[in-house]
């Protein structure tokens, strides 16, 4: 199957996402969205899917370490619904466990300090969700 994948890494004011190629191969960070609130977030979205022509979606569910729902958890899920009750393109939930912390960690290997640019590390959250993604459903 062709087509770009869309990463996202929610969060309450900033959410990160990151693109596949159209052939699937690489994931790369894309933007880092700032929204006012959910509806808002909706919005910008769709417009990214539209205007990237995104066939697929993944979400990064914040699983805690007991594999139990945290009210981030909950929140995130809520969202997904209300993303895919107004898309007709596959969205799927994957555990993003560790994905900011990996995210730090290559900023700080490349030298830059997160406070120049909050966005990058939910950029980055986003291509390292995308990448887990991508390397579980390689056929």
């Amino acid at each position: 199957m062709e087509g770009r994948i869309l990463a996202i890494d929610p969060g309450g004011r900033r959410i990160g996402l990151a693109l596949t190629d159209p052939l699937r191969i690489i994931a790369s960070p894309y933007k880092t969205l700032v929204v006012r609130d959910e509806e808002d977030a909706l919005k910008q979205l769709l417009e990214v899917i539209m205007d990237q022509e995104v066939v697929e979606i993944v979400i990064g569910l914040p699983v805690n370490t007991q594999r139990q729902d945290s009210a981030q958890t909950k929140r995130v899920r809520d969202f997904a619904e209300k993303l895919k009750s107004r898309v007709e393109i596959p969205l799927f939930l994957v555990d993003e466990s560790f994905s900011s912390v990996e995210a730090e960690r290559m900023l700080h290997n490349m030298g830059k300090k997160i406070g120049d640019d909050k966005g990058a590390v939910d950029r980055l959250a986003a291509t390292v969700i995308l990448e887990q993604y991508l390397a579980e459903n390689r056929h």
